[in-house]
């Protein structure tokens, strides 16, 4: 097992990073961070991260507060431009040339699900709060053949390519790798709960896509023969892209609309059913769906939404189908 890193070195930012992750939701660390950025020149990475602390202070009542938009617009313009949010990473090397990246994601409340005022919503996605006491690191990108291989030794996808996302994995296969990549390096890797998923996805903002209102094909990889919500139509590429080939969200990640679908942690229920049930009650639940998100590369773009909730059986296998790995804090 070799050691975990930051991907910055520098000191100073290490210690900023460390107390970001220690003060959990409080958002005066970052707000810190972001006037060390100006005084170091780098003041475009700075307005990214006010910019998105604001939308994570206001998303919970986006009508109260109409800079919204505004705000949102410009965080796309900012990484649409190459300019990369500063966050607390951890790196971990996986073979000679094959690393796996982890950006932290702090706890906090958002509405999960989708307004009923949303275009081509599905009636399984109530608008509802959820609160996520606990922080967590994801990995900004899916998982890669690559990182597949120098953890399992071989690699099922159809679409080759050792930069391309590893699919024609079920749910089980997800667990085995997590297994094995926990045994390796010491640390309990997991699949992100739904709610983590969606959280993540949405870094603050509550439009249908992170990017905004619509999405388009130079944003994700999906069908753009059916765009969504009036948005141009764009290209069909029928098959997988690599991993990170278009701009991230205001927490770093990549590919979280479209490319391949990401297995949750979670079995599929409806949300009135998880706020009835206690959820780790014992039960058979081996061939219960689990639940899968983002869309991919053969959907058009409702499926890509951030609500948009999809689910099957555990040892389901397609080339349509991948994931990504999150770690906690325990």
């Amino acid at each position: 097992m070799l050691p975990s890193r930051t991907t910055e070195d520098s000191p100073e930012l290490r210690g900023f990073f460390a107390s970001i992750v220690e003060y959990g939701a409080d958002p005066a660390p970052r707000l810190i961070l972001a006037d060390w950025l100006d005084e170091h020149n780098r003041s475009d990475e700075a307005e990214l991260m006010r910019l998105h602390v604001s939308l994570l202070a206001t998303c919970c009542a986006p009508d109260k507060h109409p800079e919204r938009e505004r705000q949102q617009a410009r965080i796309v313009e900012l990484l649409t431009a190459g300019v990369r949010p500063c966050v607390p990473r951890q790196t971990i090397a996986l073979a000679k040339g094959v690393e796996m990246t982890f950006a932290w994601i702090p706890p906090g409340t958002f509405l999960m699900g989708s307004p009923s005022e949303e275009a081509e919503r599905s009636d399984g996605e109530t608008l509802h709060e959820v609160t996520l006491a606990q922080g967590f690191y994801l990995g900004i990108r899916a998982v890669t053949q690559a990182q597949w291989q120098a953890v399992m030794g071989n690699n099922p996808s159809y679409f080759k390519g050792e930069k391309f996302p590893v699919e024609r994995v079920s749910w089980d296969e997800c667990q085995a790798f997590c297994t094995k990549l926990s045994e390796r390096e010491g640390k309990r890797y997991v699949l992100p709960s739904e709610a983590e998923w969606e959280y993540a996805c949405r870094a603050g903002t509550t439009t249908p896509f992170h990017f905004g209102e619509t999405l388009s094909t130079d944003q994700s990889n999906c069908d753009g023969n059916y765009p969504y919500n009036n948005g141009e139509k764009g290209v069909y590429r029928k098959r997988t892209t690599s991993v990170g080939s278009f701009p991230p969200n205001a927490w770093g990640l990549f590919d979280m609309h479209g490319n391949v679908w990401e297995w949750c942690q979670d079995v599929y229920r409806s949300y009135e059913e998880l706020t009835t049930k206690n959820t780790l009650e014992t039960e058979n639940t081996d061939e219960m769906a689990r639940v899968l998100r983002g869309g991919s590369w053969y959907f058009v773009a409702r499926y890509c939404r951030a609500a948009y909730r999809s689910g099957l059986a555990p040892g389901y296998r397609f080339n349509l189908s991948g994931f990504r790995v999150a770690f906690r804090l325990d």
